[in-house]
């Protein structure tokens, strides 16, 4: 064993030579690979010598998967927007850590410390010639992202990611129309949504950022409309709302005339309580009826046979049901107000569109039996099933 001034290097039975030596800490370390030549062997210890003057790192920090470590950096990524990570997500499992060609090694089985700059131009280079230049850019961003988080977590000395201008993508030119092309689109759909072309067009509004409007985000005496959140589908089929892509995208908006008149007709046409539910309560003399009383309707209709009282607060979401005694002798009150005051002996039959066959025991042989008034409270009912 020949001894250094700094670590140690020693013969093997095995004719291959080992490498040890010690960290500012006093700790041992020893190189995870041997050497076929004692040259080599002191080449590797010099190496680790002036990393330790840099900054010492250790080796064995870097012998992680790069699939694994990636999966661990964007967990700890804790203030990514939902969308934001799905991408990420994407863009590593689809473009970073798989195999992208043949001849090139995919980059996910390899350990951070044995990725290299030439390896990962060889990556670079084929997920060009099969994705594109633009799916390379992002996804050539993604690793380098990666990698620099290694960097500043000690796995790993230097990035090697380093290719000139990898990360720059070249979007093609943005298409625009000309007013008589817009006329023409918002001639084209269907008037509901009318106002949503004109407010893409003339207000500059993202579609995320209009579908998550509310009625009092629109200021039609000023023609403003305040964005302050979007809405967006992921692509699990969840929708979520957030924040607007920046601080510049919380913002108030000026419409002009036409779209502030498009939107004042929109909403006058889409009102459903003022134009739907109004008419129909004064048409019935139904006046103040409020449109989520119908719930309690549908908390008066007796259980299945064998199901107890829970069984009707769960389609109501309540998750206790002591107040359904009350509930269902209102309704009763109200189902022997419109009878005429006869007991509660008479089946109530219900809407024409629920007359159908349902399945399981509300019916037998496929014969839909009339829903039953609930007069006199759920045991009643229940005798009338």
């Amino acid at each position: 064993m020949t001894k250094r001034q700094f670590g140690t290097i020693r013969k093997l039975p095995s004719d291959r030579w080992q490498v040890r030596y010690r960290t500012e800490s006093g700790r041992r370390v020893t190189a995870a690979e041997t050497f076929r030549t004692r040259g080599d062997a002191s080449r590797w210890l010099a190496k680790a010598e002036a990393e330790q003057g840099r900054g010492w790192i250790d080796p064995r920090a870097g012998e992680v998967l790069l699939a694994d470590y990636a999966r661990r950096w964007i967990d700890g990524c804790a203030n990514l927007a939902p969308r934001t990570r799905e991408i990420y997500e994407h863009q590593l499992r689809s473009h970073v850590l798989p195999r992208i060609a043949e001849g090139v090694r995919p980059l996910g089985e390899q350990r951070l410390d044995r990725l290299t700059p030439e390896l990962v131009r060889a990556w670079y280079a084929a997920l060009v010639r099969t994705h594109g230049r633009s799916v390379a850019a992002k996804a050539y961003v993604r690793l380098r992202q990666v990698l620099g988080q290694a960097v500043d977590d000690e796995r790993i000395a230097r990035n090697p990611c380093r290719i000139d201008g990898g990360g720059i993508e070249h979007h093609p030119e943005q298409r625009t129309v000309t007013i008589a092309q817009l006329d023409g689109l918002t001639d084209a759909v269907d008037g509901r949504y009318r106002a949503l072309v004109l407010c893409v067009g003339l207000g500059g509004i993202r579609e995320g950022e209009l579908f998550a409007l509310r009625l009092s985000d629109v200021d039609l005496q000023h023609g403003l409309i305040r964005v302050r959140r979007k809405r967006l589908r992921l692509a699990s089929g969840q929708v979520i709302e957030g924040q607007p892509k920046s601080r510049a995208g919380v913002r108030d908006v000026v419409l002009p005339v036409q779209a502030v008149d498009e939107l004042r007709e929109h909403l006058e046409r889409n009102n459903f309580r003022t134009r739907v539910w109004l008419l129909a309560t004064a048409m019935l003399g139904l006046h103040g009826l409020k449109f989520h009383e119908l719930r309690h309707y549908a908390g008066t209709l007796p259980p299945r046979p064998g199901r107890r009282p829970r069984a009707t607060a769960r389609p109501l979401e309540h998750t206790r049901c002591d107040d359904l005694p009350a509930l269902l002798g209102r309704a009763g009150q109200a189902h022997r107000r419109a009878l005429g005051g006869n007991g509660g002996s008479r089946a109530v039959p219900g809407p024409r569109s629920h007359r159908r066959a349902l399945p399981g025991s509300w019916g037998t042989g496929g014969a839909r039996r009339p829903i039953v008034g609930a007069a006199t409270g759920p045991r009643t009912a229940r005798k009338a099933l």
